[in-house]
């Protein structure tokens, strides 16, 4: 679009926003999956909302991958400022909503979200990240034990997004892990995930993931309504690490 298609635009179009990670996902699944699955959520809601995608920013902390190759990791105020430096733009052409579309639930990338959102505040902009939200109160998955990483989850919405780019999954034994509070902070290699997954991705199929994806956008799309009706949410369970 040009500025002045832009300028045009009425002031309460939602803009959509596409944030990382690229990090180890398993040898089964390419480095930018978060990337790739928050980007088709963000495309149907962008349709589904006739908003406007912004140029996506792929890179994030990655702090529980980044001794694995491939993973490139920011850090997190790289991320905070930016989606600060961007709302306060649109907030002084007289824009209103941000949606940030995310699936890398890596905490302290959360955290340089949410500070962002505050922030955002400022400058009469109102945003919404509500993938975190959906997940961390168990509306998207199914609670099972065990799974938290390029696992059966993961592995099924990959299956269905993009078959094409996953490898060898169902040869991968099932790897798990007690994540307490012991370990919330731990580097994956550290707590004897050596390859870069813990849960069952041999566990992954097709039909899950299209469940899951629905999930996905149902979860993204209620998210947005409560934005537009003025209610913020934010994960319950990490509202004390956060800080907000």
């Amino acid at each position: 679009m040009s500025w002045k298609e832009i300028k045009a635009l009425d002031k309460n179009t939602i803009f959509f926003i596409t944030v990382g990670s690229i990090e180890a996902h398993g040898p089964h699944l390419p480095i930018a999956t978060d990337f790739l699955i928050a980007k088709k959520i963000e495309e149907e809601m962008v349709k589904k909302f006739n908003g406007i995608s912004l140029p996506s920013l792929p890179y994030t902390k990655c702090h529980y991958l980044e001794n694995f190759a491939g993973t490139v990791s920011f850090p997190a105020n790289i991320l905070k400022n930016s989606l600060v430096a961007i709302m306060k733009s649109l907030g002084r052409q007289g824009f209103k909503y941000l949606v940030i579309c995310n699936f890398h639930m890596d905490l302290f990338h959360l955290r340089a979200i949410y500070k962002a959102i505050a922030k955002g505040r400022r400058y009469g902009m109102t945003a919404c990240e509500p993938i975190s939200v959906a997940y961390f109160n168990k509306k998207i998955f199914e609670d099972i034990e065990g799974e938290m990483h390029a696992d059966e989850k993961e592995t099924s919405i990959a299956l269905y997004l993009f078959p094409d780019l996953v490898k060898n999954y169902e040869t991968l034994k099932p790897f798990k892990v007690n994540i307490g509070i012991k370990n919330s902070f731990r580097k994956f290699d550290k707590i004897g995930a050596e390859n870069a997954y813990i849960g069952s991705p041999s566990n992954a199929t097709k039909e899950k993931g299209k469940k899951y994806f629905g999930a996905l956008l149902k979860a993204c799309e209620e998210g947005i309504e409560n934005m537009m009706n003025g209610k913020i949410d934010m994960p319950e369970k990490l509202k004390i690490f956060l800080r907000i």
